[in-house]
């Protein structure tokens, strides 16, 4: 990849019988996560193309006390492992 150049597509992926309703990553990124009704996050998983947007998932990724999202590389629908270089999950 050149320096300057958008990085790969990515997408936030949220397991819902983890999340804990904290709402931190609503904070950090408030533009693919908000809370239902309950105070639960709801997640876009959209690819992100744009690098500050990516950005923020990331650290709504790594703010997340209950690890219930993780940001993975590639479109929806296809077959991503979990443990994508964009992951925070395998890495602690």
């Amino acid at each position: 990849m050149l320096p300057g150049s958008p990085g790969p597509p990515v997408r936030l992926v949220l397991d819902g019988t983890l999340c804990d309703g904290h709402g931190i990553c609503s904070l950090r990124c408030p533009e693919r996560i908000w809370l239902d009704e309950w105070g639960y996050a709801v997640v876009d998983e959209r690819e992100i193309v744009d690098d500050r947007t990516a950005a923020r998932a990331r650290r709504a990724v790594a703010a997340c006390p209950a690890r219930a999202l993780s940001c993975v590389a590639g479109t929806p629908g296809r077959d991503v492992p979990r443990d994508a270089p964009c992951s925070r999950r395998g890495q602690d």
